[in-house]
Formats: C-alpha cells, structure tokens, sequence
C-alpha cells in the first residue's frame, strides 16, 4: 500500500496542474489514458497481444469488464458455455441475465476438447446450440487449472467451426509462481472471436477495483452501451501507473514466491491429512485456489456452515457448478492466511470432516 500512495503523490506533485484539471471532470470513458497506454505496453510484453490504448477499456475490477460483454453479446435464454466449474461471480452475472448455463467437461488440464466439442453437438441437437463460452485459462477458479497450448488451439478451431466467440478471463495472469504462462486465446487468434479480460486488482490488491477488457470494435461499442457513467476511479488509475511502471517486476518477484509458500503449506497439509481417504486434490501452478474433491456420495456442501463455524472456511463446489454437481467438492483458498494457518486449518478440516461422516 506505501508504494501506492507513493506513487500517487509522485504523480500530483510532478503533474499537479494535469491532475487538477482531470480531477475537475470525469473519467473518459475508456478510462484514464496513461493507464491505457501503459496497459497497451503490458499486454504486448506479457501476452503478446498488440491492441493499441484506444481498443483498451478500463473498469471498475474486472467484474464490470465481464457484465458489460455478457450484456453486449447475449439474450435471454442464449447458452452459454463454462468448464464445469466455474467462477461463482461469472456465473452468477450469467444467470442474471437470463443466460441457460452449461458447464463442459474438465479435468486437472481444464476443458477437454473432445467433450467440449460432443457437448455443443448434443445441445445443438437438443435445439439449444451454444453461443459463446466462457473461461479462465489460466490459474482457474476454482479448480487452479492451466489450459495448456495446444488445447486452446483445439477449442479455438471448434470455436470458428461452431461460430462460437470466447470470453478469456485472465485476472490471475501476473500471480504465477510455477511453469510458464500458456499463450492466450487473444494472441492466438486475433480475428475478433475472442474477448479477453484480465485485472490489476488481483496483482496489487482487491480494494482498487481496476480491471479492462479488449474486444472487437462491434463488440466494444455495443458493451458500452450498456455501461453507466464515466470510466473508473482516476485516483487508482494514477497510482496503477506511477507504481507499475517502477515496479512490475520486482513486485511479482516478492509477491509471488508468497503465494507459493502458501500453497504448498496448503499441499503439505492436504498429503499429511488426506491422504489415502480416496480425496484428491489439485496443485496449482499459480493463482489464489486449490480445488478439492472427496469420493462420490460424500456431501461436503450440507456441512460447510457448521465447518466455517468450528474455524475453518471453504466454498463448495456446488457454488461454481452450472450443472448442479460438486457436493463432493471445494475450493480451498490459500492466498489470504499465512502458511503456518494453511497448514493448521487442513488438519482441522480432515478433523471436522471425520466428525461429520464426510471422510
């Protein structure tokens, strides 16, 4: 947070009179154009993606990003396409709009081509032919899944051979501390199809509610259509751009290695504790969230207030699930504790589970 403020003060005492003078108006509505620009230079550093500022839209977290596309591009009852499990806040924003969500089959690599492809052509005949998917391809919530390369060139020639646009929501992106970034749909495939959405609310810090999104121009405009007002806080634009542009890397470069401690405090804990029960659970290379799951018929999801209750938080997967399944299943978060309370609170969780008949 000093940085931040830091960052903000350098920028009202080196440019006060600009400050002023875009601090008397509102935002443009594409968002503060320094933040776009430096965007622009992050996304062709990053991810390869050439967009030029003016195609960048910023908003408040990319939350808003993800309400205006869904506005833009479906009608009521349109089908929409998730993995299996998918973010509880997209899908959500999906049903308030009145989508028909169905999650395609995954596995600890995230969607699976073939079935995604057998799913479109069984709903398709069903009368119900999709009309764009949504994903996260990097460090997914829930699961902590990666897409690897070659199954996003499999799903992106389904999409052109079904005439079916993605949505990519990277928000976790900046927050790897294992393998190497997979290349995103929007640099493999530059034809318009594809909508990407990422953050710098997860990179730095929740609060600031800063995220963006790129799209085709058609897809752009009629999204801001949709929008109310101007474009997000320029105070956090200013102090985005001031501290990033000092400190990109050396902030992913302490920060993550944080993370990763945690997660495998989280691991050591879940191998300690859980093994052999017949559980399994993922080992995510980056992102916020390991993805737990016990044997079939055991509900974890009736528990889970007495759980929380007795110390220890979990969502359970029928909170991400379009389908209805995952009773057996949760997302365990191992960004917010320290790793000693990772740790401690998956040895209670085996404990409780034991007491509630679960394991």
């Amino acid at each position: 947070m000093y940085g931040l403020i830091e960052a903000l003060k350098a920028k009202v005492d080196s440019d006060g009179e600009q400050v002023a003078r875009e601090m008397a108006y509102y935002p443009h509505v594409l968002g503060s154009p320094e933040l776009r620009e430096y965007t622009s230079a992050k996304l062709k550093e990053d991810r390869n993606i050439d967009v030029d500022p003016d195609g960048i839209v910023l908003t408040a977290g990319s939350g808003e990003s993800i309400a205006l596309l869904i506005q833009a591009i479906t009608d009521p009852g349109d089908v929409v396409l998730t993995e299996q499990f998918v973010y509880g806040g997209t899908l959500n924003q999906l049903r308030k709009f009145k989508a028909d969500v169905v999650g395609a089959p995954i596995d600890d690599k995230g969607l699976i081509p073939e079935a995604l492809e057998e799913t479109i052509k069984k709903l398709t005949a069903e009368g119900r032919k999709p009309k764009w998917l949504y994903t996260i391809p990097e460090h997914q919530n829930p699961t902590g899944s990666t897409l690897p390369d070659s199954r996003r060139r499999e799903i992106l020639d389904i999409a052109h051979r079904y005439g079916m646009p993605i949505m990519e929501d990277e928000c976790y992106i900046d927050l790897r501390f294992d393998g190497e970034a997979q290349s995103a749909f929007r640099e493999l495939d530059d034809s318009g199809i594809v909508m990407h959405v990422a953050s710098f609310s997860k990179l730095i810090a929740p609060g600031l509610r800063m995220g963006y999104f790129v799209a085709s121009q058609e897809v752009t405009e009629r999204a801001l259509s949709f929008k109310h007002g101007s474009g997000p806080n320029q105070f956090a634009a200013y102090a985005i751009t001031g501290y990033l542009k000092e400190n990109l890397h050396k902030h992913r470069d302490t920060f993550n290695p944080i993370l990763k401690e945690k997660k495998e405090a989280m691991q050591r804990g879940l191998e300690d504790h859980f093994s052999g029960t017949g559980a399994t659970w993922s080992n995510p290379q980056g992102g916020c969230y390991t993805w737990l799951e016990l044997p079939e018929g055991k509900d974890i999801s009736a528990i889970r207030d007495e759980v929380f209750d007795a110390g220890v938080g979990y969502l359970a997967g029928i909170n991400f699930a379009p389908n209805g399944d995952g009773q057996n299943m949760a997302r365990l978060c191992f960004a917010f504790e320290t790793p000693e309370k990772n740790y401690d609170g998956i040895a209670l969780l085996a404990q409780l589970f034991r007491k509630h008949g679960v394991m």
